[in-house]
C-alpha cells in the first residue's frame, strides 16, 4: 500500500517551474535540509511546491507553477528560483504530503539568491498545521498572505491528475484481490528476503530480471539500484517474479542491483525465518558524527544480520563496500565515514 501511495504522490502534479522559469532566471538556491515529524521521527513522502505571484516580463499575473520533491528518511534537497528578487508578491506556497497518508501541512517560503545552500528554516515565513499532524522539523505557525491561494486544490486543477486516479484505483483493486487471495495464508508461511541480487544480465540493454521467489503482497518488495530506492510503475513493472525496467531506467554495467521483500513460500534467503520476528525502524545509532569516528552501535544484534538496512541521508549502503556488522556494533569503512550534518538510520528484524 506504501508503494502505491509513493506512486500517487509522484503523479500528483508535473515538474514544470524550474524547468519552465529557469529559462528567465539562472541563478537558482538549494534548500537541503533534514525534515522531521512533531514527533521527532524522520518525515518521509512528497513535497509540493508551488509558484504564487507575477512574472515581470508579463504584464499581469499567470497562472500558478508546481514542481515536487520526494523526502525520504527526511532528507530534503531541491533547487529553486529566488522569489525576493522576482516581483513583488511572489513566493512559494509549500505542502507537505506524508507517505503513509497520516500527516499533511503548508508552510510559506521566501528563498533569497544564495550561491550556498540554505536550511527551511532559513527561508519559511510561516507554517499552516493541516490533517493528521504538524511539523516539518518540528514547526507551527500561520498561514501566509499573497495574490493566490493554494488550498484546498481541486482535482480539475492539477494536470493529468483525473486519468492517474482511475490508474490508481485499477492498482488497488489488483492489489485488494491479491490481498483477498492470501486469506487462506496463515503467519508461519511468511518468510522474508533480504537483499536479493536479482538474476540478470546488468549490460545496459538488458531489461528483465528475476526473483528468487514471487512477492507476497507485490507491494512488499523494495527494490535498489546503487542504493537509490526504485518505484513501481515509475522505474520497473513487476509480473510474478519477472522485473522489466523501462526504457530509460535499464541497469547499466557496474549498477548493484538489491531486493527485500516478503514471500509465501516458506523459504528465506538472506539468513530470514519464518518464526514471528520484531521490527526496528528508523533507530539513529549511537556515535559520535564528525567524519573521523567510524564505529556505531545498535540497540539490538539484527536477526537475520542480513534484514539491516543502514541508510545515510536517505541512501541505502552496502556490507561490506560501506561497512560491517558485527553483532550490535556497525564499523564505517573510511572512505564512508559519516561526516558533520549526515543523517544515520538503521531498520531491522531481530
Amino acid at each position: 500500500m506504501s508503494k502505491i501511495r509513493q506512486l500517487a504522490s509522484i503523479l500528483l502534479l508535473s515538474a514544470t517551474l524550474l524547468t519552465t522559469y529557469a529559462l528567465a532566471q539562472t541563478n537558482l538556491t538549494q534548500i537541503r535540509d533534514t525534515i522531521n515529524n512533531s514527533d521527532g521521527t524522520p518525515f518521509n513522502g512528497t513535497l509540493v511546491i508551488t509558484w504564487n505571484g507575477y512574472w515581470t516580463t508579463l504584464s499581469g499575473t499567470i497562472s500558478p507553477l508546481s514542481t515536487s520533491a520526494r523526502i525520504y528518511n527526511g532528507a530534503l534537497s531541491v533547487l529553486l528560483v529566488p522569489t525576493t528578487t522576482a516581483a513583488a508578491g511572489s513566493y512559494y506556497q509549500v505542502v507537505y504530503y506524508s507517505k503513509n497518508g497520516t500527516v499533511m501541512w503548508t508552510e510559506t517560503w521566501q528563498v533569497p539568491p544564495s550561491s550556498n545552500s540554505l536550511s527551511v528554516a532559513a527561508v519559511r515565513v510561516s507554517t499552516t498545521t493541516g490533517s493528521g499532524g504538524s511539523g516539518g522539523s518540528g514547526s507551527t505557525g500561520g498561514t501566509g498572505n499573497g495574490p493566490y491561494a493554494t488550498l484546498p486544490i481541486s482535482i480539475s486543477q492539477v494536470t493529468n491528475l483525473s486519468s492517474s486516479l482511475s490508474q490508481i484505483n485499477s492498482a488497488l483493486t489488483s492489489l485488494t484481490n491479491t490481498v483477498n487471495g492470501l486469506s487462506g495464508v496463515t503467519p508461519s508461511t511468511i518468510s522474508f528476503v533480504d537483499g536479493e541480487t536479482p538474476s540478470g544480465t546488468i549490460n545496459g540493454s538488458n531489461s528483465g530480471f528475476a526473483l528468487s521467489q514471487t512477492p507476497v503482497p507485490v507491494s512488499s518488495l523494495e527494490l535498489y539500484r546503487n542504493g537509490l530506492v526504485q518505484t513501481a510503475g515509475v522505474d520497473y513493472t513487476l509480473n510474478g517474479k519477472a522485473i522489466t525496467f523501462l526504457t530509460a531506467n535499464i541497469p547499466r554495467s557496474g549498477d548493484l542491483l538489491q531486493a527485500y521483500y516478503r514471500s509465501s513460500t516458506g523459504t528465506s534467503s538472506g539468513g530470514g525465518g519464518t518464526t514471528s520476528p520484531s521490527f526496528t525502524d528508523a533507530e539513529f545509532p549511537t556515535g559520535t558524527i564528525g567524519g573521523a569516528n567510524l564505529i556505531f552501535t545498535l540497540a539490538v544484534a539484527p536477526s537475520p544480520a542480513g534484514s539491516l538496512k543502514l541508510y545515510k541521508n536517505g541512501m541505502l549502503l552496502q556490507q561490506p563496500n560501506d561497512y560491517s556488522l558485527s553483532g550490535v556494533t556497525v564499523t564505517f569503512v573510511s572512505a564512508a565515514a559519516p561526516q558533520a550534518g549526515d543523517l544515520i538510520t538503521a531498520y531491522y528484524r531481530h
